[in-house]
């Protein structure tokens, strides 16, 4: 069982409305294609989801007021590599994909 999720793996969990932590119902809502585990194209499509949702003005970029408490600021600027104070889907998506791979710790491609 590979649960060990990275700091902005559980962001995004914690991102997504009635996501608090990471846990096997958590898992399962992320687990489309129902084998018990979530590869990366699964977890990309949540990350999206998480995005889209988080955009609340629909203007492509997320703001630190957004994300809210989800993410620190520190944690933020990370995510933000263009330094230009608003994530963008791209940077968000490459952060998510950084994520999956630090997350999968025995290196299968899925989280499970």
């Amino acid at each position: 069982m590979n649960r060990t999720f990275s700091a902005v793996a559980i962001f995004l969990l914690a991102s997504a409305p009635a996501f608090a932590q990471a846990t096997a119902e958590h898992l399962a809502a992320m687990d489309t294609n129902g084998d018990k585990a979530v590869d990366a194209t699964e977890f990309a499509a949540f990350a999206d989801k998480v995005y889209t949702t988080l955009d609340v003005d629909k203007n492509g970029a997320l703001s630190q007021a957004e994300v809210g408490s989800t993410i620190s600021a520190e944690q933020f600027q990370a995510v933000d590599a263009n330094k230009n104070g608003s994530l963008s889907k791209s940077e968000f998506a490459a952060a998510s994909k950084a994520d999956f791979a630090a997350s999968d710790l025995d290196k299968n491609g899925k989280l499970d």
